[in-house]
């Protein structure tokens, strides 16, 4: 069996639309959201708390990554606004054969916020 397809979320960053950091940081608000989310669905991914996707004037950051699929790194992520905008954009990512979204698939929150596209190792 294949292992499901991971969402990565930065528990380090801090939203760039904030001030200082906060305490916890909004990365790790993020994570406990989406761990909330998780708790009470069958999705098809699963997610892994990261440090640090040094995409910082970006935050929060997440990637996603799946065995033979290319790989992605999302910046500007709402904690506050985004957490089901985020898995459904995962869980589309994750049922995708290659981890290509078309852009008109992906939720509009979330369309915009791409900061890289990685290719498949394998």
């Amino acid at each position: 069996m294949t292992a499901k397809s991971r969402l990565n979320i930065c528990t380090t960053c801090t939203s760039s639309i904030a001030s200082a950091p906060s305490d916890p940081r909004d990365g790790q608000t993020l994570f406990e959201r989406i761990q909330e989310v998780c708790a009470t669905r069958d999705l098809p991914f699963e997610v892994k708390p990261v440090e640090c996707l040094t995409n910082c004037k970006s935050g929060c950051s997440v990637a996603l990554n799946g065995s033979g699929k290319w790989g992605y790194v999302y910046g500007n992520v709402d904690p506050d606004s985004m957490v089901e905008d985020l898995c459904e954009l995962a869980s589309k990512y994750a049922e995708s054969e290659k981890g290509i979204v078309a852009w008109r698939e992906r939720p509009d929150a979330l369309r915009r916020n791409v900061i890289a596209r990685i290719p498949p190792i394998d």
